[in-house]
């Protein structure tokens, strides 16, 4: 778990890092040189899972449960937002992202009401200018009064099916290759509809085999294990439907310590290669179950971190970093204290074992350890430059994997680049500004807030479900 620092510069050729040594010769022609005394140049940092869209939903929520965020929004909100609500919704949410010194994004998009959504979340994905895994949620929006029936499900499907076909065929018409949306935007998929229904295996091998036919990756699923959910053993369902493989990434994975859980799921993901998306932050405040980042540390399983929320949790991965150490130092004190009634002489785990999840870590998640998470030779120019003498938060740090961890913060970010392209620079986003979407976001805001039922609605509603499912309610 050690990260290295060095005192070098860094050449960039186009979207690629070229060279990384003390004293480079500048070369000759036209260079733009950068100095970065006085500042780290780190890597871009990787959302291994986030809903992007979600930064216009930010209502009345940062205090929910998993079971009220899925009553009180996915139930009864999310199908009625627009394309249009959803477009300015992703574009802010990816400018955000940035702006925090992500340079990579997983995004489960499970927002697609209708055959416009997609396309214009991709749209505005690919205008912000992060590099995305866009990973299309498919599934039926929750039909009102949770009237399943299978002609709604089918409905979907058939069309939800024939335009993942159709988006992972334009990166061939546009020589890009199979499954990519631009230079930096690729398509992933999204997929709980095995969790939720275990009876249809020919419909869901059909799916995820069309996924991996066009070379969509990753394909990205919800494995909870927490007080309010009904657990299940996520893994082992997916090897045993023959769906199990080096592109599923598990979001959250804590049912892997479970109190029912079983060994043979760690195992599952060791041989395969199946990784983990950990989102310590939502997963302690609304009830998954504990974080398990580090389990799988230890384990040699891949694992990244993750915002999950937005419009719930914090939106930077520096938080991520803070919460997944701490809990975990605190988790290891506690069975310390419990087993032999004794204090530890030092922390198992460092702030620079917390700077590899966000950034290595992600990239191994991802399997592309070859290209991102690490500023080397031959690896795309994802990089990140923070402000250290002239920060209020930085100016006195004397280790910078502690400072990174511990107090930077997205103020600190002064430059963002991705793939060679400033998309941040002296604090300011390049591609978009914030101020042309700001208004847009506020309406989209507003909108969305108008169409939700009161409180007091939402709660009735949501204790009347809790009862219907067995759930207590204080």
């Amino acid at each position: 778990m050690s990260a290295t620092l060095l005192k070098a510069d860094v050449l960039i050729k186009g979207d690629t890092i070229v060279e990384v040594a003390p004293d480079l010769t500048v070369p000759q022609g036209n260079c733009e040189i950068v100095d970065c005394t006085g500042k780290w140049v780190t890597p871009g940092q990787i959302d291994t899972h986030r809903h992007v869209w979600m930064s216009i939903m930010r209502g009345q929520q940062a205090d929910w449960l998993l079971t009220e965020y899925l009553v009180k929004l996915t139930a009864t909100q999310s199908p009625h937002v627009t394309a249009s609500e959803a477009s300015i919704g992703t574009l802010a949410g990816c400018l955000e992202a940035i702006h925090h010194g992500v340079t990579c994004v997983v995004d489960h998009a499970h927002c697609i009401n209708t055959p416009d959504h997609a396309p214009a979340m991709i749209a505005a994905t690919i205008k912000s200018g992060i590099r995305s895994k866009f990973c299309y949620g498919h599934a039926a929006p929750i039909p009102a009064g949770f009237q399943f029936t299978p002609e709604h499900a089918e409905k979907y499907r058939l069309w939800q099916v024939k335009q993942i076909t159709e988006l992972a065929e334009q990166g061939v018409q546009s020589g890009l290759g199979a499954g990519r949306l631009s230079d930096r935007v690729d398509l992933g998929l999204a997929y709980d509809a095995l969790q939720a229904d275990q009876t249809n295996l020919s419909e869901h091998q059909e799916t995820i085999g069309l996924a991996r036919k066009h070379g969509l990756s990753p394909i990205t699923t919800h494995y909870v294990g927490g007080p309010v959910t009904k657990y299940s053993h996520n893994v082992k369902m997916w090897a045993d439907a023959g769906l199990l493989d080096k592109d599923v990434l598990f979001s959250h994975a804590n049912g892997l310590t479970h109190k029912d859980a079983v060994e043979e799921e760690w195992d599952l993901l060791l041989k395969t290669g199946a990784s983990i998306g950990s989102t310590p932050e939502d997963e302690l405040g609304m009830a998954h179950g504990n974080p398990v980042a580090y389990e799988a540390i230890k384990r040699g399983v891949r694992v990244g971190l993750g915002c999950d929320c937005v419009s719930i949790q914090s939106a930077d991965l520096f938080t991520q970093m803070r919460v997944a150490l701490q809990w975990q130092r605190g988790h290891d004190h506690a069975i310390l204290s419990g087993t032999s009634g004794t204090a530890p002489l030092y922390h198992k785990y460092s702030s620079a074992s917390a700077f590899r999840l966000a950034t290595l870590g992600g990239a191994e998640a991802l399997h592309l350890e070859h290209k991102l998470g690490t500023i080397e030779p031959g690896k795309l120019a994802d990089i990140v430059v923070i402000s250290v003498d002239d920060s209020i938060n930085l100016a006195g740090t004397v280790d910078p994997f502690q400072g990174y961890v511990f107090w930077a913060k997205g103020e600190d970010v002064m430059d963002v680049m991705i793939n060679g392209e400033w998309v941040k620079r002296g604090g300011a986003l390049t591609k978009v500004k914030w101020a042309d979407v700001v208004g847009d976001l506020r309406k989209a805001m507003k909108g969305v807030e108008e169409r939700r039922a009161s409180p007091a609605e939402q709660n009735m509603v949501y204790e009347a479900t809790c009862k219907q499912m067995g759930c207590a309610v204080q």
